[in-house]
């Protein structure tokens, strides 16, 4: 009952673990998704702050080239142009820098060359033709708008200067617009150097690198300026888009101070979207959350292992400790007895109460007979000892022939299954191979087999002790009985150290429960197997293969025997 009471207790403590794994694992699951959704968020947030921050820097960058040309309010822009090249700071964004002046009712385009510090007169291009156009009509009616214009899919700015109207002209009194300054901007360098360095900037050099990026125009989303095709982007903005109120911060502004409003920040000329390397940047949390899910589950399991291990080594400890209890009750009625015995005939020799040769014989008989099982036993325990201290349970190896090894254990045991009763057969085939190893030892194993048949064949009136060559070369030894068998949960338990079934343990047929597990253990030292196979009511028959000889061995043994 207390066994069976361990038992459940066991199996309840392994239920209640797996339900508390489950309801952590239950709630990590729904943690971690929480988690990963605020990481998104937060991801996504982090990151478009990143490209509006970036947006403004690229702006600032082309208001400040504007600004460093338009202020001062004179048409000095050659010494301006020149001296903003002079700072170093992405000169390269500006292709080329022109002057559109009104002349006799048309409107001239002037190139400006910083190097020889000149105007230089080249025709409109055609696709600025539009441009021209609505120059001239803003000259005959329209009144200045005071911005930056940045031209269809151009990448051109037109920075106009500003004078006063008298108030007699078609625009009536306030500031017009009297010349413009055209800036063509280079795309390649803005979108393959200046993108890239700010990306580097606002998202961090590691942080940049896991993404994908493309410049397309804004009113064109299918017309790719730069980078590549993100398809769905995990965060957007606008780019290109001076601001009028940092260019005409001072001087060079409409008169009288006036400013025109601030640029719509939902506006510019281009569109920058980016994507993750890996996929959408939802695609990469669910990735992580996944792998973390992994993580969890795989560090949930492991627990769930440990503590299935920890019980049953617990069990196996606890199941070994009530075996090695056994072993001891076992050992200390096994040395009780063959003591009382030999306590007790030297106690009648030495009081003379065997008064004649035959009871001093007979006394002398039991003694030594007890004292060969005392020998027995306590060799038996050393033997286990050693093999637990590593040491090896077998002498030095030498040529065994094995019919002669059989022969002398049938003999020994000869006397003991008379007395349990029982016909005992020996059938050893001529011829056998030679075995190497140790003789003692080989011949201790059958012994030990032959004693357990004696001892747990009982009833069945027959013991056989058999050997054949096997069909690999070496040889194979039988020994068998008729018995009660051994029950078929006990089999796979028998070579264990002090193990003893139940039935020899209600029967109380004396043992230690080492025998077999140092049959199993000399067996193996020669490189050979031994097995067990019984049924219920049909006996028990042990299998020992033991591999031949070299055929070095073999021929010496043939020689010398001839």
């Amino acid at each position: 009952m207390q066994n069976t009471g361990q038992r459940w207790r066991g199996w309840a403590e392994i239920g209640a673990m797996v339900a508390l794994c489950g309801v952590l694992g239950a709630l990590q699951y729904r943690w971690i998704g929480e988690v990963s959704v605020a990481e998104r968020e937060r991801l996504q947030a982090s990151l478009q702050s990143g490209l509006n921050r970036l947006s403004q820097d690229f702006n600032d960058e082309i208001s400040l080239l504007c600004r460093a040309i338009m202020r001062g309010g004179d048409t000095d822009y050659l010494s301006r142009l020149a001296a903003w090249q002079e700072s170093g700071r992405h000169i390269a964004m500006l292709r080329s820098a022109f002057v559109a002046r009104p002349e006799k009712g048309d409107m001239r385009l002037l190139r400006l060359n910083p190097e020889t510090q000149t105007e230089e007169a080249i025709p409109w291009p055609g696709e600025w033709e539009g441009m021209r156009r609505q120059m001239l009509a803003r000259l005959a009616g329209e009144r200045g708008r005071g911005g930056v214009v940045v031209r269809g899919d151009l990448t051109l700015i037109d920075l106009p200067r500003f004078t006063r109207s008298s108030g007699f002209g078609p625009g009536g009194p306030g500031p017009v617009e009297q010349e413009w300054v055209l800036l063509d901007m280079d795309a390649q360098y803005l979108t393959t150097v200046l993108v890239p360095e700010l990306l580097a900037r606002h998202l961090g050099e590691p942080a940049a690198a896991e993404y994908r990026y493309g410049v397309s125009a804004r009113n064109d989303a299918a017309r790719l300026i730069a980078g590549e095709a993100v398809g769905q982007p995990d965060a957007q903005v606008a780019l290109f888009q001076p601001q009028f109120e940092t260019i005409f911060r001072r001087g060079g502004g409409p008169p009288g101070g006036r400013r025109g409003p601030p640029p719509n920040v939902d506006e510019g000329r281009w569109t920058l979207a980016i994507r993750n390397q890996a996929g959408s940047l939802e695609g990469v949390v669910a990735r992580t959350r996944w792998r973390n899910l992994a993580v969890t589950g795989g560090i949930l399991t492991l627990l769930l292992g440990a503590v299935g291990l920890i019980l049953r080594n617990t069990r196996e400890s606890q199941r070994l400790a009530e075996m090695q209890i056994d072993f001891v009750a076992g050992v200390s009625h096994e040395l009780r007895t063959p003591l009382t015995v030999i306590r007790t005939a030297a106690y009648n020799l030495r009081g003379k109460i065997a008064a004649n040769p035959a009871q001093v014989e007979r006394y002398g008989g039991l003694i030594q007979q007890e004292s060969e099982k005392l020998t027995a036993l306590v060799e038996q325990v050393m033997q286990y000892a050693s093999a637990r201290a590593g040491k090896t349970i077998q002498g030095a190896r030498e040529p065994v022939a094995i019919e002669a090894l059989l022969e002398a254990c049938a003999a020994a045991n000869a006397a003991l299954i008379e007395e349990a009763g029982c016909e005992f057969a020996v059938a050893i085939a001529p011829g056998l191979p030679l075995v190497l190893g140790d003789a003692l030892a080989l011949q201790r194993a059958v012994n030990n087999l032959l004693v357990n048949a004696a001892k747990y064949g009982v009833g069945g009136q027959w013991i056989g002790l058999s050997a054949a060559r096997a069909q690999d070369g070496g040889v194979e030894v039988r020994v068998a009985d008729r018995g009660a068998g051994i029950p078929a949960a006990e089999q796979a338990h028998v070579f264990d150290a002090f193990f003893r079934g139940r039935s020899a343990v209600e029967d109380q047929v004396h043992g230690t429960g080492l025998g077999l597990n140092l049959v199993k253990g000399i067996v193996e030292a020669h490189g050979g197997t031994v097995t067990v196979k019984s049924a219920a009511g049909k006996g028990t028959e042990f299998l020992i293969l033991l591999p031949a000889a070299p055929d070095g061995y073999q021929d010496e043994f043939t020689n010398s025997a001839h």
